[in-house]
């Protein structure tokens, strides 16, 4: 029987949390800011400290990439008005301290997504009456290589003939109303360092950290085609979480 990504993850954790702890120097549990904040979801983290040696476990949960404006959604995806969610975002990460308060970590994740058109169907179809939807076989983003319908089709008809193009082409389409689902697996660097604002070297803990996940699998279809109220196909790729920053709170206990 094969043991999924999320089961490993388990499985090491516990190891770690079994051996670690006769060389361990501290644990901390912690939160990001930017799940809550930013995207509307949630995140909680526990990490061991070692001599020279790190180990971290964390879970995100509930990840709306398109709130706020669309931070978390790529260039791409905003003019694809797309909306970008993940139930999950899990992961594992051993590091090395540079100093005491100072790591670098390489992390492995692995990240449910949920994406739709946030046209819908009906919402298609009164542009296609009018007259904004084209009827000609287009791709792009937005507004992207547009042009005026040049005959009168009925919507589901033309939905139908939209879907053939993107097929014939090499891309899956995804119809209005519909979600797309994959999984997504990166490996990458994060720096993370710790700051105790109420003084001491435990306690409340603040933790920026910057870090680089660029996916290195994904089970998405190598095209997908995704229909906006404009009758254009923008094509999408797996979601890529890439570089960013964070700030995580939390508790550091020495042992």
């Amino acid at each position: 029987m094969k043991i999924n990504f999320f089961k490993k993850s388990i499985i090491y954790s516990l190891v770690v949390l079994s051996v670690v702890p006769m060389y361990s120097q501290a644990v901390s549990i912690q939160g990001g800011l930017n799940q809550p904040l930013l995207l509307q979801g949630s995140n909680i983290a526990a990490t061991y400290y070692g001599e020279k040696f790190v180990f971290e476990y964390s879970h995100g949960t509930n990840l709306n990439f398109g709130a706020n404006g669309g931070l978390g959604l790529s260039k791409d995806e905003k003019e694809q008005d797309l909306s970008v969610f993940a139930p999950y975002s899990t992961g594992l990460g051993i590091g090395y301290l540079i100093t005491k308060n100072l790591d670098i970590r390489l992390e492995i994740k692995e990240n449910l997504y949920r994406v739709k058109s946030n046209d819908s169907l009906d919402e298609i179809a009164a542009y296609q009456l009018a007259g904004i939807r084209s009827d000609l076989p287009i791709t792009g983003n937005g507004l992207e290589n547009w042009l005026p319908p040049i005959r009168n089709t009925d919507p589901i008809e033309l939905t139908i003939q939209k879907a053939v193009f993107a097929e014939l082409s090499g891309a899956k389409y995804v119809a209005p109303n519909s979600t797309l689902r994959y999984r997504t697996r990166s490996v990458g660097l994060g720096l993370y360092y710790r700051y105790f604002p109420l003084g001491g070297d435990e306690g409340l803990m603040l933790e920026p950290s910057i870090r680089y996940w660029p996916n290195v699998w994904d089970d998405a279809p190598e095209k997908v085609a995704f229909e906006n109220k404009f009758g254009v196909l923008g094509v999408h790729k797996a979601h890529d979480v890439g570089l960013f920053a964070n700030v995580s709170v939390g508790y550091y206990k020495k042992l």
